[in-house]
């Protein structure tokens, strides 16, 4: 499986208008096109104001397939022309590749979703950790989640291409605040995160928590 997500950075002036027109952009999205878009705005780990929208395809395939076409329906351009006045330049979009799933990965995207990665300086060795923490965070709390590697992007990114990450599905703000409360002095845990040098580059790490809007 393939997910992509396109990050958008508003304007600082933009305010509502840039959220208000990313809602109508991914509404009409999802009226036209196959495979559809969830919204997200940033809670926390990124610039205040951010969104994000994310799609899932099986394949390249069947992502081309289904949104090559909205390239060239008028409308949706439209749109998309509407949302760029808002945003301080034009999103971020990369691919990733899910390498492994702990626990049922959800149909759709949750309401929260929390992503934690870096960059690997040794993939075989950050494949492995990635794992073996992405079974123990599972084992722990319950909440599915997958283990993730960007392959598509620019080195400007905010998440560098390369970058591996565990992408955490969960229901509530309340399910995050039980799971990171109960690891914050988890042995196994802390465990596993102080070899997380070994594998990954710290200057790329990035931990992200995430709000869906549609």
């Amino acid at each position: 499986m393939k997910i992509v997500s396109n990050i958008m950075h508003p304007t600082p002036d933009a305010g509502n208008a840039g959220l208000e027109a990313a809602v109508k952009a991914a509404t009409y999205w999802n009226s036209k096109c196959s495979i559809k878009q969830s919204l997200y705005r940033v809670i926390s780990g990124m610039p205040l104001g951010t969104m994000a929208n994310s799609m899932r395809a099986e394949n390249w395939g069947e992502l081309t397939d289904s949104v090559v076409p909205m390239y060239t329906d008028e409308e949706n351009v439209s749109l998309q022309i509407e949302l760029g006045k808002y945003l301080a330049s034009s999103p971020e979009s990369t691919v990733a590749d899910v390498v492994h799933v702990s626990g049922d990965m959800p149909s759709a995207p949750t309401d929260i979703i929390s992503q934690t990665g870096g960059a690997p300086t040794d993939n075989l060795s950050a494949a492995a950790w990635m794992i073996d923490m992405s079974a123990y965070l599972n084992e722990t709390t319950g909440l599915p989640n997958a283990v993730i590697q960007t392959g598509y992007g620019v080195p400007t990114s905010t998440i560098l291409p390369g970058s591996m990450a565990i992408i955490v599905y969960q229901g509530s703000t309340a399910e995050h605040d039980e799971a990171t409360d109960k690891f914050r002095m988890d042995e196994g845990y802390l465990r596993r995160m102080s070899k997380a040098n070994d594998y990954f580059d710290r200057s790329s790490f990035f931990n992200i928590l995430l709000r869906k809007l549609i």
